[in-house]
């Protein structure tokens, strides 16, 4: 593994402590001269050929990657992405033995237990062999083992309390709704033949009554690693219409940040809903057609998705048709999509704005999470990670799609210059989401600090407008130290200043390793002095640590610079996120 750890306290294996580490909670062995990580990085711009398959990304199945378990041929996996790392066991730093009990492996769990914000992706990336492939099962598939009822294929009808509720909703439209005829005596006669009201064509039907979700933090169970990542999360739904639309809800449960996409297929409405690497599919058998286009929106705050779908005539329906529930499946590769250009914008002098539409349908990326781009040249495929920036970032008259992404431009890279280039109405595959951001671990957080480097702001830009429109606990400070190389380099920085000018809450820090003469702002790189100097020596020095977090996102080492750096002002690695790509 890439990191500065190991994994022996991520197996059920275990070796009996050694009395010489127990002054080294990060477990670093004593490297070899001329392994250190600079090292490295010159042997991967050596030319020499790190994935031992000659440098052609091909997918590959498990029963492949088993096979290769040995320290002259040793593979592994994470996330989804296949590497040869038997040139890099002498240099890692936790021992060539930690890093191959990953061998052979999909090795995610074993990586997420220790230092999971080393970005791997990077310092592996010239021992990348390709994806890890998996037979994944089609959507109906999934329904195979789904045990249905006449009762649970239909939704139920409404009970006698949920009958009250809609006559007393019904009662409130008609005395909203001018009259026709003027109506003296309200016998029970005339209320039966009163014919409903248009608005109540309107109102809702629902299999329960609405749902309130509780905003107190102590209302939500206790949540700990284990149990989020080992048990499937509990999924209910239910539905209202309109006479032209119909809306299905999905609960996944408070801070659960869930992902998912919504399509029609055959006439019948899929929805698939992932979170934290769990994916279950709601199949819908419309009472009546129903239409494209679908939207897809999530409140994040209480981990409610909603899907509306378009009638495809004008009517109300007596309930929305046949349901189902798939079995929870465990995600390991993501499915590929074919995105279309919808729109490109400008945002620096060198990076641009993708809006990207599904060709399947809608989809919502989890907060803190990003997708890939992939793009086949000269017959091999090249794969850069993107996390999408959402709605309201960039220029005003943007075009709204469901995946934005910014693309800098780099005068010598591979796919950026080809990203970049594209037109309106072309073509390009993306895969996701991926990443293992816990959106739960900011329950309690008050003030949180975002410390990024160029590109890396678009993660941190979705959670900027999550902790600013949450309510319980409301955020009290956003503190967001911005680095780049010259003031031109800034990214959306107009769309910063406008939600500082609309919430007080929001501090933003320029910081410019390559000003000019005219920049009146803070210069330099990121070093202890600096975070100290913008964050406050007593910035982590609080009663309740679990009020603070922080979060990085930039290149490799800036990235491990900043951790360590956080550290040693006084903040628990517990309550830091480095986004990896």
């Amino acid at each position: 593994m890439p990191c500065c750890g190991c994994w022996w306290n991520g197996r059920q294996r275990h070796r009996p402590p050694d009395p010489a580490e127990s002054g080294n909670p990060r477990n670093k062995c004593a490297l070899q001269p001329g392994h250190s990580l600079m090292d490295w990085i010159r042997l991967g711009n050596s030319g020499k050929d790190l994935t031992g398959v000659g440098g052609q990304i091909r997918p590959v199945h498990p029963s492949e990657l088993a096979t290769h378990n040995t320290k002259n041929d040793a593979w592994l996996a994470i996330r989804g992405r296949v590497y040869n790392i038997t040139h890099y066991l002498p240099y890692h730093p936790g021992g060539p033995e930690e890093l191959m009990r990953g061998a052979g492996l999909d090795a995610t769990e074993l990586f997420d237990k220790v230092h999971p914000w080393v970005n791997y992706d990077s310092l592996l990336a010239k021992c990348l062999v390709g994806p890890l492939r998996f037979d994944r099962p089609n959507a109906e598939d999934l329904f195979d083992s789904f045990n249905s009822s006449p009762k649970s294929e239909r939704l139920r009808e409404p009970s006698k309390a949920q009958e009250l509720v809609r006559k007393s909703m019904e009662n409130l439209a008609n005395c909203i709704t001018p009259a026709r005829k003027k109506i003296t005596n309200k016998t029970d006669e005339n209320v039966k033949c009163s014919p409903p009201s248009k608005i109540m064509q309107s109102l809702i039907h629902s299999s329960e009554l609405p749902v309130s979700i509780s905003r107190r933090a102590a209302s939500s169970p206790v949540k700990t690693q284990k149990n989020i990542e080992d048990t499937p999360p509990s999924l209910r739904f239910d539905w209202i219409q309109t006479s032209t639309k119909l809306t299905i809800s999905v609960y996944t449960g408070h801070l659960a940040n869930p992902g998912g996409c919504a399509r029609l297929t055959e006439g019948i409405l899929l929805i698939e809903v992932v979170t934290n690497d769990w994916l279950r599919t709601i199949k819908l058998v419309p009472e009546e057609p129903l239409k494209e286009p679908l939207q897809l929106r999530v409140f994040a705050e209480s981990g409610k998705l909603e899907i509306i779908a378009q009638k495809a005539e004008m009517k109300v329906w007596k309930s929305c048709g046949e349901t189902s529930l798939s079995t929870a499946i465990k995600i390991t590769t993501p499915r590929n999509v074919e995105c279309k250009v919808d729109g490109i914008s400008a945002v620096t002098h060198d990076t641009m704005l993708l809006a990207l539409t599904p060709s399947a349908g809608p989809v919502v990326v989890p907060i803190g999470h990003h997708v890939r781009v992939h793009q086949t040249l000269a017959g091999s495929e090249c794969i850069r990670s993107y996390t999408p920036v959402g709605d309201n970032w960039g220029s005003p008259v943007e075009v709204s799609a469901p995946l934005k992404l910014a693309i800098k431009r780099y005068k010598l890279g591979v796919l950026s210059p080809i990203l970049t280039s594209l037109k309106v109405g072309g073509l390009i595959t993306v895969s996701g989401p991926y990443g293992n951001f816990q959106l739960y671990k900011l329950k309690t957080v008050r003030t949180i600090f975002l410390i990024a480097a160029g590109t890396g702001i678009t993660p941190m830009l979705s959670l900027l407008k999550f902790m600013l429109s949450r309510s319980n606990p409301r955020c009290e400070r956003i503190i967001l130290l911005f680095f780049n190389k010259t003031e031109e380099d800034i990214l959306f920085r107009e769309n910063f200043e406008e939600i500082m000018n609309q919430d007080d809450r929001l501090n933003v820090t320029h910081v410019l390793s390559n000003a000019s003469s005219t920049w009146t702002g803070h210069k330099g790189r990121i070093s202890k002095e600096l975070l100290s100097e913008l964050l406050g020596e007593s910035a982590f020095k609080v009663a309740d640590e679990f009020t603070r977090f922080a979060c990085l996102c930039g290149p490799t080492e800036f990235t491990q610079a900043g951790v360590d750096i956080l550290k040693n002002l006084g903040l628990k690695e517990t309550f830091i996120h480095a986004f990896i790509g």
